[in-house]
């Protein structure tokens, strides 16, 4: 909820509220999920859980999106977040692109993110003017060793964090706080003293830039022969501008290239990533420290079809490829996986033979289970062993990562191919699987927490067609409501109100209030006349007057000689209420 109320600090109301009537949530979902007709919705398979039966169901009427399977709801704003990894500010600054709407800024940043940012890219400033003077020399030399040119090091930003703590006393002159700079994740607090220090220290320094190219983090490398307890490589931590499992190094830069090649290459170092663009091939991305998690492959599936992974060529980085490689088959997409010979990883093996080898490479790619099998040699030497059963069922385990029937088939008909099992057995390993992943899912949201008083009564609110205008809004109370996520859902909405939001915004909810509510929108019927919102009003006023009434009894109870009369009037006077109503 914080990001979303954050942004609505940053971003005017009119700003958010032109971008929410301007862009169709259909055309959003549409572009990573196939929607079909389903009476006045459009509705497919969900995104967010495994289904063989859709029951994910979008209304570009009511222009939310909300799944009878695990729960999942919201608006497009919050299906940019919770699909792709978006913060709220991102997701309005991309419908606003796409939709040629201009976003007007209320001031600064509440949420504190822009001074996060505004540290973050001094510090590549500073980072860059290092690399480039006396102090950097160690740097460039070492660069030029590892056969990056100029251009590749200017293009990257790549800079160069000098011993000591010169950064933090540059930022700490220009009035930054100690606490900014350790929340922003460049510092660290001393532990034998009350001072900081620089985080980033001898060290090459890779800027990670958010999708509209901020520095939200730096990933560095150690140059010299480190010690027993200097880690080669450390990255940036979480902080309130950077989530590692949300971003990709380089996705920026990769965009325009993988639309135009239609490819896209996932590697792991900056190295690597530097490599591939040192030959060229600036559709290449890396994760940051992680393994590849469902976001960045959604990411990564948004830009191309045709996503090559490239890992290091040791088993660690074999078995990391084909790992990496089931994330991305659950997102409905086939990758190849480059095999680097001779167990090196791409950068070495690039530098030495060429930027001529990358389309060999590339050509040369193997689907997830041709793979996989190769890891443990040919299988003929595998069939006649005890593990043949064992390597069969991980062969099925990896084909049953998709959700999608055509890929399944495709890739079982490989494994048949190289086994000489049949489709048909695979097919019924493929059932056990799925029965295993049923048996053990928890991703169900249940609903529970919210009653059918409260519901009516959000329903009603929600999809009044007068909107925020509505008497009811007025009328209405906290306490009216009888369960927490109800009552916390009608403040949210009364808060939006009150901020000049025309039109509710799941998005400025958590997963589980949004998912209620957007359920809520999904089944109430719509509210064409005064009739509804007149019987909810009479509903709540015969609740009130009836906690009132026990609120007396109660009272009655306890009550001294001088009270009694005037508490049974006041009881006989709300009976006759309740009798006429």
């Amino acid at each position: 909820m914080s990001s979303a109320g954050s942004a609505r600090g940053y971003f005017s109301n009119e700003s958010i509220e032109r971008v929410r009537t301007t862009v169709d949530i259909v055309s959003v979902v549409g572009r990573y999920v196939n929607l079909k007709r389903s009476g006045r919705n459009m509705k497919g398979l969900c995104p967010f859980h495994r289904e063989k039966t859709p029951s994910f169901f979008v209304s570009q009427e009511r222009q939310m999106y909300h799944c009878f399977g695990c729960g999942a709801g919201g608006d497009a704003f919050s299906f940019l977040m919770n699909y792709l990894g978006f913060t709220f500010r991102e997701a309005v600054e991309e419908l606003a692109t796409e939709a040629g709407v201009e976003l007007e800024t209320s001031g600064r940043d509440t949420s504190r993110t822009d001074i996060f940012m505004e540290i973050l890219a001094e510090s590549k400033r500073f980072y860059r003017d290092q690399i480039r003077g006396s102090s950097g020399v160690q740097a460039r030399e070492y660069l030029k060793k590892r056969n990056l040119s100029e251009q590749t090091i200017e293009k990257l930003g790549i800079g160069w964090a000098p011993s000591g703590n010169q950064l933090s006393t540059y930022l700490r002159g220009k009035g930054y706080s100690e606490s900014q700079l350790v929340e922003s994740g460049i510092a660290l607090r001393s532990r034998n003293s009350d001072g900081i220090y620089d985080r980033f220290r001898d060290r090459i320094l890779f800027p990670i830039s958010d999708r509209r190219g901020r520095i939200i983090s730096f990933g560095g490398r150690y140059i010299s022969k480190p010690s027993s307890d200097t880690p080669k490589y450390i990255n940036g931590p979480e902080s309130p501008v950077y989530r590692k499992g949300d971003y990709l190094y380089g996705y920026r830069e990769a965009l325009r290239a993988a639309r135009d090649l239609d490819m896209i290459i996932l590697v792991e170092g900056y190295f690597d990533h530097s490599r591939f663009m040192e030959a060229g091939f600036d559709c290449v991305v890396a994760t940051c420290g992680t393994a590849i998690t469902s976001s960045q492959a959604r990411q990564i599936c948004a830009v191309s079809s045709d996503i090559l992974i490239c890992y290091d060529g040791d088993k660690a980085g074999q078995r990391a490829a084909v790992r990496a490689a089931e994330v991305i088959l659950e997102q409905g997409h086939l990758p190849g996986i480059i095999s680097i010979p001779d167990g090196k990883d791409p950068d070495d093996y690039i530098s030495e033979n060429g930027a001529g080898t990358v389309p060999e490479l590339t050509a040369g790619a193997l689907d997830p289970i041709r793979f996989a099998l190769g890891l443990l040699g040919s299988w003929s030497g595998i069939k006649g062993s005890a593990k043949k059963v064992k390597v069969v069922r991980r062969l099925v385990g990896i084909a049953s990562s998709t959700t999608d029937p055509i890929i399944m088939e495709t890739l079982l008909k490989v494994i048949s191919e190289e086994t000489g099992y049949s489709v048909g057995t695979l097919e019924s390993q493929v059932a056990e699987e799925e029965r295993k992943r049923q048996r053990y899912s928890n991703r169900f949201i249940q609903n529970s927490e919210i009653n059918r008083w409260d519901k009516a009564i959000l329903g009603s609110i929600l999809l009044d067609p007068e909107g925020f205008n509505s008497s009811l809004l007025e009328f209405l109370e906290e306490g009216d409501f009888r369960t927490e996520r109800g009552s916390r859902i009608f403040l949210e909405i009364r808060k939006q109100a009150g901020e000049g939001v025309r039109g509710f915004q799941l998005s400025g909810l958590d997963a589980e209030d949004a998912s209620a509510c957007s359920e809520i929108m999904s089944s109430f019927p719509d509210q064409k006349d005064q009739s509804g919102r007149d019987s909810i009003e009479n509903a709540v006023n015969r609740y009130r007057l009836e906690q009132e009434l026990d609120r007396l009894k109660t009272r009655l109870k306890s009550a001294g000689d001088s009270d009694i009369d005037e508490l049974k009037q006041q009881i006989s006077e709300i009976g006759k209420k309740l009798i006429r109503m």
